[in-house]
């Protein structure tokens, strides 16, 4: 197609909602690798420092202002929405609402009105039930995270199930990719990373009883590119790789970074009351605590999932994770957070 609305010798037109985040900013750096043109939206208190080196537009807003919204998506035809509040602490936030679902409902207004091509969506791999490593949660497999009573998982959750519906009753040619924990660059520190970063610190008092599934972020980042052209409308893919439980991870981690792993093994009752009394401390302080007590009662989970149906049918790498905890630790190194 080559008009004024499609793609012209190959090169789709992209808009990338909170491209200056870890996911963000390896899914653009993918899409300028394919020759594609990209314009960059970022919170309008952000310098998108990482994005000014690259052949990108950049705008910057707020997810709910719809006018500085509209003129990003004056010259796409598809969108890639990374942008969301994962932060577990405070457990019920507005904000989250606001952004993780507010926000996707005004987006898909937008896509609607400019007749954007396809919308790919980033969710969780929380919004399904998960699993254990002999039989590791689908996209088949029933949302059970409620019982946790976060925000963070239950807004993205919603925000799913809206989108589908718009598929489902309106055609809207959504697709959602749901990343598991993701290992790379453009952590900002608070992220999934961290846990890299406290291994090589050695700061970490013990592993807990649960685990879950890690997977690069450049290949999921490859799978949010692919998703422009593969996969199927009205479709979820839970973008990951190998299941571990924390014991094995870290040690994992540790190997790979040459480092001591943690060797105590925290058994429930203890992560619980180690979490809990981090709550209590938080609540008086106002400050996010390291680990929440709901934080702690899905550590003690085994919360596996299985990442089949993406690597079918968005060629979803599968790269050994040692490279995104290398990438992870050198990143940190390079901001001067490891020493």
């Amino acid at each position: 197609m080559d008009n004024e609305k499609g793609s012209k010798n190959g090169v789709y037109r992209v808009l990338v909602t909170g491209a200056d985040g870890m996911l963000g900013n390896n899914i653009v750096r993918e899409l300028v690798a394919r020759g594609h043109e990209v314009s960059c939206f970022i919170e309008a208190s952000h310098d998108g420092k990482y994005l000014k080196s690259l052949p990108v537009s950049i705008y910057k807003g707020n997810l709910m202002d719809e006018k500085t919204l509209a003129s990003a998506f004056d010259s796409v035809d598809y969108v890639v929405h990374t942008a969301g509040i994962t932060a577990m602490w405070p457990a019920r936030s507005e904000l989250s609402r606001k952004v993780n679902v507010d926000a996707v409902k005004l987006l898909t207004s937008l896509a609607k009105k400019h007749n954007i091509k396809r919308f790919v969506h980033i969710g969780t791999a929380t919004s399904f039930g998960h699993g254990t490593k002999d039989s590791p949660g689908t996209e088949e497999s029933p949302y059970t995270n409620s019982v946790f009573k976060l925000d963070y998982q239950d807004t993205k959750y919603e925000a799913q199930e809206y989108l589908i519906r718009e598929y489902r009753e309106n055609n809207f040619p959504v697709i959602i990719l749901n990343p598991t924990f993701m290992l790379g660059k453009y952590d900002n520190g608070n992220g999934s990373n961290k846990m890299v970063l406290y291994t090589y610190k050695e700061k970490l008092p013990g592993y807990s009883p649960g685990g879950k599934n890690y997977v690069y972020v450049n290949d999921v980042a490859v799978a949010a590119v692919n998703a422009l052209d593969m996969g199927r409308l009205g479709e979820c893919y839970i973008t990951g790789n190998r299941n571990l439980s924390y014991k094995e991870a870290l040690t994992f981690i540790a190997k790979t970074l040459e480092v001591k792993p943690p060797s105590r093994r925290l058994p429930r009752f203890a992560s619980l009351v180690y979490g809990a009394t981090n709550s209590v401390i938080s609540f008086f302080t106002r400050k996010p605590p390291p680990v929440s007590y709901r934080m702690a009662r899905i550590g003690c989970e085994e919360c596996y999932y299985s990442p089949e149906k993406a690597i079918r049918e968005l060629k979803m790498p599968q790269t050994p994770i040692e490279e995104g905890i290398r990438d992870s630790i050198d990143w940190f190194r390079e901001r001067g957070m490891v020493d």
